[in-house]
């Protein structure tokens, strides 16, 4: 029950994704040659399914977010965003969570002590904002962007010690090259949509892992907007053999909400 409770008041605390900053501003409040900053502290119901091993040990994760009470111990998500001349900007975003036991496998099980830290931080280029509708009162932006996603995964797993097992902790910490976009669709002044994908690894660290994200945002204030929808991310890193082996072939995904304050 205290789990819930401290869940529910991260989630009251509101949240949002990524990339979502720029989506916080209307066109006439880009004024040109200013900068523009948005903070987001947000939440995200992170579910985790895949699987994980170090030194010849591995199991299968399968925890979705409608679990997270049982498995969350500690979450503390945030977001900034630099924009300059509505054209240009910067954006990190950093997720930490510290998992509970929850996954289970053959002579192997994982510990409650498995945190996660997860930070994106890229460069955009706003491509434009196009007009839409009759009365041209909608708009569409479409930003693109590159960066860097670094994870840095803790996990202790527990051997079967009546089959000869024994607890072994790996910690690693690794940077992968992402691309993607992003665009918003403000269909109100005070409505809008914002859709945001990439990929990256490319084999420099993780072979592959990718990003996708939904969100509906409401315009409550000038400074602030209120937003809520779905995220995912994937990984696929593994490295060494042996007793020098590392796996995280994993699936994050989950509702996020949040809100972001702009000045």
């Amino acid at each position: 029950m205290r789990s819930r409770l401290h869940f529910v008041g991260i989630i009251v605390f509101l949240l949002i994704l990524s990339s979502n900053a720029a989506l916080a501003q209307t066109p006439q409040q880009q004024t040109r040659g200013d900068f523009q900053w948005t903070v987001i502290p947000y939440a995200w119901l992170t579910g985790l399914s895949g699987t994980v091993g170090a030194r010849g040990y591995q199991t299968t994760v399968d925890c979705s977010f409608a679990d997270l009470s049982k498995y969350l111990n500690i979450g503390a998500m945030a977001h900034i965003e630099m924009l300059y001349q509505g054209r240009v900007g910067l954006f990190t975003d950093i997720n930490y969570s510290l998992l509970g036991d929850q996954a289970s496998g053959k002579r192997i099980s994982l510990d409650g002590k498995t945190s996660l830290f997860l930070t994106d931080v890229a460069a955009f280029y706003r491509v434009g904002t196009v007009p839409l509708g009759q009365n041209q009162t909608s708009s569409m932006t479409f930003d693109v962007l590159a960066g860097a996603r670094i994870w840095s995964l803790a996990l202790k797993l527990d051997g079967d010690r009546p089959r000869g097992g024994r607890d072994i902790y790996e910690q690693r910490t690794w940077a992968d090259p992402i691309v993607g976009a992003r665009t918003e669709f403000r269909l109100t002044d005070a409505w809008l949509v914002s859709l945001r994908g990439g990929i990256g690894g490319f084999s420099v660290s993780s072979a592959l892992t990718w990003d996708a994200t939904a969100l509906l945002g409401y315009t409550f204030w000038e400074h602030g907007t209120l937003l809520a929808g779905y995220r995912a991310v994937g990984v696929n890193y593994n490295t060494g053999s042996g007793k020098s082996a590392f796996k995280f072939d994993a699936t994050l995904n989950g509702p996020i909400i949040g809100l972001a304050f702009t000045f």
